[in-house]
């Protein structure tokens, strides 16, 4: 029933993927036993090897799904040291620190005070294209990012944490208002979506 939700997310960081032999070994906890992917958790599976993008978006299903109701515990506790102080875990540990600053600004959560150690913050800007010579595309980039990743110089527009779960609700909510015409559905969700997320 747990879907990784890494498709849109992935798509960002190709080339910041590494090879995973025990890929294919790797299962996706149940969601009956429903333990908690905090962010601290996936941080600490992606330091230990796990693609970045399963325990992430293991972390995604929780916030915006199961565990919605336990936001304040997805984020609480603080990431922990890597065993190894490499850019890769760096990287990963601005990123998932940003994560916890854009989600909860964007719910309306109390941000836990470790978000605001400038560790979590990059020497060097990190994009997230395939393209990075391309100035067309860094622009959009540095425009389009939400402060939380910018500020850490993480660039990786708007569109990473889409919530498949209000674009469903939304969906209902458009047909429950009449609105049957599958192109006016999908505008009403869109509106709906950038109302609250932006473009």
């Amino acid at each position: 029933m747990l879907k990784i939700s890494s498709i849109l997310l992935r798509s960002f960081f190709r080339n910041e993927s590494r090879e995973y032999p025990e890929k294919e070994k790797w299962c996706v906890r149940s969601t009956t036993v429903r333990m908690l992917q905090t962010i601290a958790e996936a941080y600490r599976q992606i330091c230990e090897g796990q693609e970045p993008w399963i325990a992430l978006g293991n972390f995604r299903n929780a916030w915006y799904g199961h565990a919605k109701d336990r936001r304040v515990e997805l984020v609480s506790e603080p990431l922990g040291k890597s065993a190894q102080d490499t850019e890769f875990a760096h990287r990963w540990g601005a990123f998932c620190t940003a994560t916890v600053e854009f989600l909860c600004e964007r719910y309306d959560i109390p941000c836990p005070q470790w978000v605001h150690d400038p560790g979590y913050t990059l020497e060097t800007p990190w994009w997230h294209t395939e393209r990075a010579d391309d100035p067309k595309i860094l622009r959009r980039l540095m425009q389009t990012t939400p402060e939380a990743f910018a500020r850490r110089k993480i660039f990786c527009g708007n569109r990473l944490y889409q919530n498949k779960y209000e674009m469903s609700a939304w969906v209902q909510e458009a047909r429950a208002q009449g609105i049957t015409n599958p192109g006016d559905v999908w505008r009403y969700a869109r509106q709906k979506e950038i109302s609250i997320h932006g473009g």
